[in-house]
């Protein structure tokens, strides 16, 4: 019985990754010379978000969101979304993805690992 109400609920509330993916989708249809879009997922639930060119440049402004929420939560207010906070990173690279060293040198320069 607990599994059948589980799944009636995540069906009726979006995970946040669909939110993320919305984002993610709306960001790179605003930057058409994007190859992907840089997100950082922070340890309070906010993350940032910013497309990125061939050249591994910026190719839109920072985005920060938090899902089903007005605003970012006080903490990213109040420092802007510290890096010392994030716990996961990685570039969601759009199709058709450029070809892998473009991907290690883009990753490189934009996350640093």
């Amino acid at each position: 019985m607990a599994q059948k109400k589980q799944a009636q609920r995540s069906k009726t509330v979006p995970s946040p990754e669909t939110g993320e993916q919305a984002m993610i989708a709306a960001i790179l249809e605003g930057s058409p010379e994007a190859v992907g879009v840089a997100v950082l997922r922070l340890d309070c639930g906010c993350r940032k978000m910013a497309a990125v060119n061939q050249n591994g440049d910026p190719a839109s402004k920072i985005i920060m969101y938090r899902d089903n929420a007005q605003s970012v939560c006080d903490q990213c207010k109040d420092d802007q979304g510290n890096v010392q906070r994030v716990i996961k990173q990685f570039i969601s690279w759009k199709k058709p993805e450029p070809d892998h060293a473009t991907m290690m040198m883009i990753s490189t320069k934009v996350l640093g690992n």
